[in-house]
């Protein structure tokens, strides 16, 4: 039995229906709890009360970007949750937070304006208040209560008035009737009360909400990896059941696809199938289509073409489609390694989690922490949870770009192992030649369109995949330099006294020279980037200290911005709609246009880019940009995290190109990174960190003027075995 999918007109999928989505229990639970959160510091911390009124917001987004039954089902759960929290108190303030933040959410949504808003105001405000009517006479001892404290609370302000002489006794006189009016008809004085305050309340929530969700609507909310009931809408001759999972075979013929009607078509003609235990690469430059053919291929209805499998692609059901993306730590959900493993699965699922643990390398580890794992082992862990599916297809997006070469290896050797032990097809999208070369077929896709099935991109690549160019430049001569920044005895611990304490750092001291370019290398868990963010500023050491040249020596901690910088994901690192406003948020107040430009034309790009959308921007770019937006500020030193992690080639070379130029320029470059090749073109000097310690020898130095190509598949190499190369210590030392 086969099942055709085939749409013939682009655009998005009708509004979904039925149950709830991952994508909005996920909303509720994580801006509900943030509601929940406000209002339960509000109750128990008396000096933060004014918290309280953050508690629509959350609530209001969840009305704003999901559908109402959503809403609903917020208000229902975080009320609940208060109640169980902090009583009924505040249980009562999320349920009116909900109701408000409700009421706004929806009329955004539904691009309504003020005439419906205050219509809506003079419906809800009377019945709010009726409701609350309803409770206090239903539930009388929390009646009583507050009646009680409000009556203390007049009775008080009216014996401080008393005290003032003549006007005092008449206006606590007046005072003492308004308190006996209030607690003989406490009814109707909330009633009138309840229904004025929430009407204002609502009108002051329409402009303060409705700034923020206005604010928050280019951001896509959009899980892009859930068909929903999409699959089985829009379906032209469907052969079969529809509730089978059965992914594979799969064939697609001239599919395409685009995420917005009448936008851009991501992918354009993909003809391709999949066997069951085929091993198949997805090879092609960022922004090309890999990731958007991999939701494809997880059951994402394309716009248009047909795509033809047995059944649903049931992504991350028993027997159905497994994802592996490229951050492991945003897959892990259980606090043990052993409860991740099946966290999500069916009550009556069996799984051997110690089997299946050791057979992704992983054996005797089920008690551990999951933040305690490697990023290598956390790589190996969602692979684990993947399998605990007993998947037909598994698709691995980019998981080895962000471990060292050790845990790359250990991947690698468990994804080509699935096909033969376990009978699973694996879809590897990587832009390395050497994961490439181990599948049975290699898929190149350009700008959307799949141009060919072999390795041949990679013809020009190194021993990881790396475009690696004929020469290196100019080369860096290393002479006498003035210390630029300099950590003496630094040591780290997160949570320090805590059952969860972790040592990151012990006793580094290191010096960087101006000009100088450096190379931080390590295992995963090493400690480099707690360094990279005690070097920028953004940590304060736990010992030891880390210190700028800036006439005297300073603490970086007290100058931050003079060291920038760039994250591992330079997406996070953005901030602006558009890319000339990012560059001026990064770069201060006094970075106008003519700035944005030089910066620009600095990291080799036009400068008409500075009117684009950063969302529309490719993986090198992305990493160009937040590279101006540091120079812009110009700071002392440079800090790049990862700065190569997920590029193709062609924006390996490119960001590549950049730095050299930069540091030909004078600029002071640190990199930290597990992407060795090429490097040698910007680092003449490499600090080895295992286990938060420079071990033996401390730092290795080019001293004749050669850039530093380290191949990621040789060894760490000694100052011993290569004495004509390397020196232990700067001949300033």
């Amino acid at each position: 039995m086969r099942r055709t999918t085939e749409t013939p007109s682009a655009g998005k999928p009708s509004a979904p229906r039925g149950p709830l989505r991952p994508v909005e229990i996920s909303s509720i639970a994580i801006f509900g709890g943030l509601a929940v959160a406000a209002v339960v510091i509000a109750a128990v911390i008396p000096l933060a009360s004014a918290v309280r009124v953050l508690a629509p917001v959350p609530l209001a987004l969840i009305a704003a970007r999901t559908r109402p039954r959503a809403t609903v089902a917020a208000t229902v759960a975080t009320t609940g949750v208060a109640f169980a929290m902090a009583g009924s108190g505040a249980a009562l303030s999320v349920f009116g937070s909900a109701v408000l933040g409700g009421i706004i959410g929806e009329l955004k949504r539904r691009g309504r304006g003020v005439p419906t808003m205050l219509a809506a105001g003079i419906i809800v405000a009377p019945v709010v208040a009726a409701v609350t009517v309803l409770i206090l006479l239903i539930l009388t001892p929390l009646r009583e209560l507050v009646l009680a404290a409000l009556s203390n609370s007049l009775e008080g302000a009216a014996r401080w008035i008393g005290k003032i002489p003549s006007i005092g006794d008449g206006i606590a006189h007046g005072i003492n009737s308004f308190r006996a009016s209030i607690v003989d008809w406490w009814w109707l004085w909330i009633l009138v009360s309840g229904a004025l305050g929430t009407f204002l309340t609502i009108v002051v929530a329409w402009w303060i909400l409705g700034a923020v969700i206005e604010r928050l609507s280019d951001v896509p909310s959009e899980d892009t990896l859930d068909a929903g009931d999409a699959e089985v809408r829009g379906v032209i001759g469907t052969v079969g059941d529809d509730t089978v999972i059965a992914p594979l075979p799969m064939t697609l013929r001239n599919v395409e696809f685009s995420y917005e009607s009448g936008a851009r078509r991501i992918l354009r003609g993909i003809d391709m199938s999949i066997e069951p235990g085929e091993f198949i690469a997805v090879v092609g430059a960022n922004g090309s289509g890999k990731s958007t053919l991999a939701k494809i291929l997880a059951g994402r209805h394309p716009s248009a073409g047909t795509l033809t499998r047995p059944g649903v692609a049931g992504l991350g059901r028993l027997g159905g489609t497994a994802m592996v993306l490229q951050r492991p730590e945003t897959q892990m959900l259980g606090s043990r390694v052993a409860d991740d493993v099946v966290w999500g699965l069916p009550a009556d699922a069996v799984v051997d989690v110690e089997a299946l643990l050791a057979e992704v390398g992983l054996a005797g580890l089920g008690e551990r922490e999951t933040s305690d794992l490697s990023g290598g082992q956390q790589q190996r862990l969602a692979i684990a949870g993947a399998l605990a599916r007993n998947p037909a297809l598994l698709i691995a997006d980019e998981v080895t770009s962000m471990v060292d070469p050790q845990g790359r290896e250990e991947i690698m050797a468990l994804l080509t192992a699935l096909p033969r032990t376990r009978g699973v097809a694996v879809v590897l999208i990587t832009h390395r030649a050497s994961e490439a070369a181990a599948a049975d077929r290699v898929v190149h896709i350009v700008d959307g369109r799949v141009v060919g099935e072999s390795p041949t991109w990679f013809s020009a690549a190194g021993p990881g995949g790396e475009a690696r160019p004929e020469t290196v430049g100019e080369t860096h001569a290393i002479g006498h330099r003035a210390p630029l920044l300099r950590l003496t005895n630094v040591g780290h611990t997160y949570l320090a006294g805590s059952p969860w304490e972790v040592r990151a750092l012990s006793a580094v001291s290191l010096t960087i020279d101006r000009g100088d370019g450096l190379l931080i290398v390590g295992g995963n868990g090493s400690g480099k980037t707690t360094l990279a963010w005690i070097m920028a500023g953004l940590i304060e050491p736990s010992e030891g200290t880390c210190e700028l040249a800036d006439g005297d020596w300073a603490k970086v901690a007290g100058k931050v911005g003079e060291v920038g910088l760039a994250f591992q994901h330079a997406r996070l690192q953005i901030q602006k709609q558009n890319v000339g406003e990012e560059i001026m948020a990064a770069g201060g107040e006094k970075v106008g246009t003519t700035e944005v430009a030089q910066a620009l034309e600095s990291v080799g790009l036009p400068r008409s880019i500075a009117a684009a959308r950063t969302d529309s921007l490719s993986g090198g770019q992305m990493r160009r940009v937040v590279l101006a937006g540091l120079l812009a500020r110009r700071p002392e030193v440079l800090v790049l995290d990862e700065p190569l992690a997920g590029l193709d080639p062609g924006a390996r070379t490119e960001v590549i190109g950049v730095l050299a130029g930069l540091r030909r320029a004078g600029m002071t470059i640190v990199i930290i990174s597990h992407d060795f090749a090429s490097l040698g073109e910007v680092c003449d000097r490499r600090v080895h960190l295992v286990g938060g310690v420079l071990t033996e020898g401390g730092t290795d130095h080019v001293d004749d003027g050669r850039a530093l190509d380290i191949n990621p598949h040789e060894p760490e190499v000694t100052d011993a075995a290569r004495p004509t190369l390397f020196r232990g210590k700067r001949s300033h030392e």
